[in-house]
């Protein structure tokens, strides 16, 4: 039998298989080298910095949209069924409610018969409802139940507001129920329905017809007439 000599590097090399001359040895260092550390602390700080930015930006315009959203314009879900059938007029058919385009920038201004308005309940200030306007200060109207009296001129300052479900004194809860509105608890003009979108529409004074019910006030005389 023949001997073979050992080879000190053989032996080494089994002694040692993952000795630091070795590659894969070399593959393992370089990832926790510390070019590699900086680089990846430096894309994490990129994003951080990015998250930080857009942050501030977005909380920079965060009173602007309050304002905007309190005091010029807002959407609004109506709900309930005063208003049908000029508002919520598939109600019946479908669960969803419209959304109205509310103009919230002096809404008190320039208001007209016919104009249909947001405002809190004189009776439930928490609650806000949406009416229109059939009389103006100085009209004469002639009531429906439960209004204590037949006929009612409406006050100084005040704007007299009903619904339009044909089922008035079961569905709506209006001036008949608690009287005139101050103008100062209007907060709110609708513009238009925006929601469902097969019904989207401009909401204007002009294309009501008025109400039987209200006698006029001229506004030279002081005269009332027959609207």
């Amino acid at each position: 039998m023949r001997s073979v000599p050992l080879r000190p590097f053989v032996l080494f090399r089994t002694a040692f298989p993952r000795c630091p001359h070795s590659h894969t040895f070399r593959q393992h260092r370089c990832y926790f080298n510390t070019k590699n550390v900086h680089q990846r602390f430096q894309r994490i700080s990129s994003a951080f910095r990015d998250t930080l930015f857009y942050s501030f930006i977005f909380v920079s315009w965060l009173p602007v949209i309050w304002c905007f959203h309190t005091h010029v314009f807002q959407l609004m879900w109506v709900t309930g069924r005063s208003m049908y059938p000029f508002l919520n007029t598939d109600m019946n058919e479908r669960p969803n409610r419209d959304i109205l385009a509310v103009r919230m920038w002096n809404p008190a201004e320039g208001l007209r018969r016919g104009d249909v308005v947001v405002f809190r309940s004189p009776t439930h200030p928490n609650v806000v409802a949406v009416k229109r306007i059939i009389a103006l200060e100085g009209d004469l109207v002639f009531t429906r139940d439960p209004y204590p009296v037949p006929r009612q001129e409406v006050s100084l300052g005040h704007v007299w507001v009903e619904g339009e479900h044909p089922e008035h004194t079961r569905w709506s809860y209006d001036s008949n129920s608690y009287g005139a509105v101050s103008k100062s608890l209007i907060i709110g003009k609708a513009m238009g329905v925006v929601w469902p979108w097969s019904r989207r529409s401009w909401i204007s004074a002009d294309g009501w017809r008025g109400s039987s019910r209200v006698i006029e006030r001229r506004p030279d005389s002081g005269l009332h007439i027959i609207s």
